[in-house]
């Protein structure tokens, strides 16, 4: 079953004094690490700004969501992004779960 992680993120003031080349390196690292994993194993689905004039929205500046093959995937993506050193330059927040449908989530909360 597939499992769904989402990312709440804003930058740190380590992010926000590395130089220019110093961003690109990190990055080219990130993409290097995303080459570990399984073609299909985790998919990008959507990344940006939090929209601030959102009722309720998010305190964190961005957010990326990630489909994952299963729960495995998702430590293992956690994990790499916790090795990369992302959490040196981005204070984050994760969700993740099983995916399922409307109906099937709504059976949840009516049971909760």
């Amino acid at each position: 079953m597939s499992h769904t992680l989402i990312e709440f993120y804003t930058a740190t003031s380590a992010w926000q004094a590395l130089e220019a080349a110093g961003r690109e390196a990190f990055f080219a690292r990130i993409a290097e690490g995303m080459q570990a994993f399984a073609p299909g194993a985790v998919t990008p689905l959507a990344m940006g700004p939090v929209d601030r004039q959102l009722p309720h929205a998010a305190v964190a500046d961005y957010f990326a969501v990630w489909r994952c093959a299963d729960a495995v995937v998702v430590r293992q993506l956690v994990d790499a992004i916790t090795n990369s050193g992302w959490h040196d330059y981005f204070t984050t927040v994760n969700a993740a779960g099983a995916s399922e449908d409307l109906a099937a989530h709504l059976r949840a909360l009516a049971s909760a």
